[in-house]
């Protein structure tokens, strides 16, 4: 049996050594070689009479590495689970230049070293500040939008090749380089009038179709533009990068497309819900809300979630094994900043802790629901009729016989049953965004919390 020392290096590290014996390494093989020497035919011998030093010659180095590795894994962890040793990473194994080189024929004594992360005590303290939480404020003036927006996509497109422009047409249009140049740039592209900016829908407002506009910066025509949209998008530049800055255009309106909106009647509420649920416009904007608020406020709650985990994470004290931990990010091909990283290992000290306390476990039931959110997601959030309840417990089946998804789907169930518990014992002050206001918020808590890339 190897020998087995172990002791604590500090708070959160240890060292463990296993010492293996020339003598247990040779009756492991001696062992072994007996097992084979029956099932063995070898040119020159009978079945089973080869001589055993023949067979460890031939056989010795793999049996003495699968017995070597097979006795180190059974003591290592045989060891710490006897002694109920928590770690927070596997065991890390110390390089040794002075280690042997063995062979079946060389056997020696020899030690194999490890480096412990051990699993930090800690008192979890609760979070005490009070959080945001932001909903979708679904107004009247809103949900008038959404309407409007799903009459005209429901309607049918008029070309208008006379006439003025009107707030909702969609302009066929073309760009052309101004000046007396020999290869003028020119695009015939799309413009949606209500997605111009106020420059944008100033130019064109009014103007009768077939008119040519100068254009002293195209870049002001849309809404948030860049160079290499207009290049890629209004002027289909084969370099999206071409610095057009200082170039003067002329705009010709060609033609327009005019919608012609549905009306809100019995079709089209059939139209919006084949199931018979949605019959007045009542019913409509209730629909509308409750689906426009599901995405927005799963987005509040993600919001809210990060901000009780960072809280969680810089109130409370947990001392690391920091070079373990440097050791294990630097040797990781995809590991992470390290700062990240350390934020990672004590979010997951913190949450495995309150599970524990709140006796939060893992059921079957968790598990097919996030396979089943998985799965919606992939159709677009819609239940079509084939995916009845025996289509999706055979889907979750399939899915948990993957080792990889099943331990995503596992992650991800827990974490949201734990999200969900945490969120019961904080304070939240409840916001009200329009839609506008909810990207926008949402674009600048991506930006403040995104890492940049290496490269950045």
């Amino acid at each position: 049996m190897p020998n087995v020392t172990f002791e604590k290096t500090g708070n959160v590290t240890g060292h463990l050594a296993i010492a293996i014996t020339k003598d247990e390494l040779n009756d492991k093989i001696v062992t072994e070689l007996k097992k084979q020497k029956g099932k063995v035919s070898m040119k020159g011998f009978r079945k089973g009479k080869t001589p055993m030093s023949t067979l460890r010659k031939m056989m010795g180095n793999q049996i003495l590495g699968q017995e070597l590795d097979k006795m180190i894994k059974d003591t290592l962890f045989g060891y710490i689970e006897e002694k109920e040793i928590k770690l927070i990473f596997s065991p890390q194994p110390v390089e040794d230049e002075s280690m042997p080189m063995l062979t079946a024929n060389t056997l020696q004594d020899i030690t194999f070293k490890y480096d412990l992360a051990l699993e930090p005590e800690f008192t979890l303290e609760m979070p005490t500040e009070t959080f945001d939480k932001y909903i979708l404020a679904t107004t009247d003036e809103f949900l008038d939008e959404q309407i409007d927006r799903m009459l005209k996509s429901a309607g049918e497109t008029e070309e208008i090749t006379e006439g003025k422009v009107e707030d909702n047409d969609i302009l066929d249009v073309t760009f052309t380089e101004a000046g007396p140049l020999e290869d003028k740039i020119t695009n015939t592209t799309k413009l949606y009038v209500d997605s111009l900016s106020d420059a944008g829908k100033k130019m064109v407002s009014g103007k009768k179709i077939g008119a040519t506009i100068k254009v002293k910066d195209i870049m002001a025509i849309e809404k948030d533009s860049t160079q290499t949209y207009v290049n890629k998008y209004l002027l289909e530049l084969e370099d999206a990068e071409t610095d057009i800055s200082g170039k003067k255009f002329e705009m010709t309106i060609n033609s327009a497309g005019r919608v012609t909106k549905v009306e809100l009647d019995e079709e089209f509420f059939t139209k919006f819900d084949p199931t018979g649920a949605v019959t007045t416009e009542a019913q409509l904007r209730d629909k509308i809300a409750e689906d426009n608020s599901s995405g927005f406020n799963s987005q509040g709650e993600m919001m809210a979630n990060f901000e009780i985990q960072r809280a969680l994470v810089e109130g409370n004290d947990i001392e690391l094994p920091l070079e373990i931990m440097k050791q294990i990010n630097e040797e990781d091909p995809n590991g992470s900043d390290f700062e990240i990283f350390q934020r990672g290992v004590k979010w997951m000290l913190i949450r495995n802790q309150y599970a524990e306390g709140a006796d939060i476990k893992l059921e079957y039931e968790d598990i097919k629901a996030e396979a089943v959110t998985s799965l919606m997601g992939m159709l677009g959030g819609q239940r079509p009729d084939f995916l009845t309840d025996e289509f999706i417990d055979n889907y979750v089946k399939q899915m948990l016989q993957d080792e990889k998804q099943r331990e995503q789907l596992s992650s991800n169930a827990i974490e949201k049953k734990i999200m969900a518990s945490l969120r019961e014992k904080v304070t939240f002050t409840e916001n009200a965004l329009d839609a506008d206001g909810f990207n926008e918020l949402i674009k600048e808590f991506n930006e403040k919390n995104t890492p940049a890339s290496e490269e950045e």
